[in-house]
């Protein structure tokens, strides 16, 4: 293993080692650094040095000089031991290192299951499984998955979903009825924080048509006439909305794989503004308006059941700091 360590500073050996050796990753490791035309060798323990500093949370840690990405101990209330993935650059947020992990889900991983709450589903057309929502009927629903925060006190969340179209999604179809983050409001993934009422983070959202303009496509599209002004309401622009169908396209009761959703790829015609070139999309940052401890729930949406229509998911990964 190579870690490339130029322009982190001058920290001395001892700091160096720390900086390494307090990666669970690299335990009974040999370690390759690089920099300044200098290789360095560290053979990390097989256990934590006793050294690594006990802090709270990620953001401590990155404080404290860790500046690589991996598994970390952290100890949220001063005590008990947890194991997280700490993302120490930011790239995909604010920049900035220091993002505790609190959720993760990737269904191409051999042997990766769904979470609690959300039911596997098995097409034909895609060679991995997906987690959405049970059938249950033709019914109106959300099918919901929590993710702890450990107590942590956090004012900014990060992540990304990637998601498929299955049949005739209609984004803001049933908004006039179910308009609160508590119903199913849209057509797609909700991301939100504590309860009575939830508050928003972030919405993924999927319309029927790439060039609808109707009520049934995403109101980012060009020419929306939908008559629904998001901004106005709870989501404001903290959302993303594209679809999987090509345009002239018949829905039916298939799964559009070739077409993920919010990966910001594939946006043509009317759609391509729902993709603007500075999105970091899949990746959404959000800052709050307040701190906060509370649990971060993701839901799976619709306003019917899941033979007319579901938006199932194989990548989800959320940060906080």
């Amino acid at each position: 293993m190579s870690t490339d360590c130029t322009n982190q500073g001058t920290s001395g050996s001892f700091l160096l080692y720390l900086r390494v050796c307090c990666v669970i990753d690299n335990l009974g490791r040999s370690v390759t650094i690089k920099g300044n035309g200098i290789n360095r060798y560290i053979h990390c323990p097989r256990a934590l040095p006793k050294s690594c500093t006990s802090e709270k949370d990620c953001k401590d840690l990155n404080s404290k000089g860790s500046a690589i990405n991996g598994n970390y101990i952290i100890y949220p209330d001063g005590e008990t031991q947890v194991e997280v993935y700490c993302d120490m650059n930011g790239i995909n947020c604010d920049g900035e290192g220091g993002w505790t992990r609190v959720g993760y889900l990737n269904m191409t991983q051999f042997g990766a299951t769904c979470p609690t709450g959300l039911a596997q589903k098995n097409f034909t057309n895609i060679d991995h499984p997906l987690c959405g929502r049970e059938s249950i009927g033709d019914a109106s629903y959300c099918a919901s998955t929590n993710f702890s925060t450990n107590g942590l006190t956090y004012n900014k969340v990060c992540g990304q979903v990637r998601g498929y179209q299955f049949n005739h999604i209609d984004a803001f179809y049933s908004f006039n009825v179910h308009n609160n983050t508590d119903s199913p409001y849209i057509d797609g993934v909700s991301i939100t924080h504590g309860s009575n009422p939830r508050n928003h983070i972030w919405s993924y959202i999927g319309g029927l048509y790439e060039d609808g303009t109707s009520i049934t496509a995403c109101p980012c599209n060009t020419g929306y006439s939908g008559g629904l002004n998001v901004t106005a309401t709870f989501i404001g622009s903290h959302y993303y909305c594209e679809s999987g169908l090509n345009p002239g396209q018949p829905f039916s009761a298939v799964l559009y794989a070739n077409d993920p959703l919010w990966d910001g790829q594939q946006c043509d015609g009317p759609e391509s503004t729902c993709c603007p070139a500075n999105s970091k999309m899949p990746w959404f940052y959000r800052s709050l308006d307040t701190q906060t401890t509370g649990d971060i729930e993701l839901r799976v949406c619709s306003n019917r059941g899941v033979t007319e229509e579901e938006i199932p998911i194989d990548i989800m990964e959320l940060y906080i700091k």
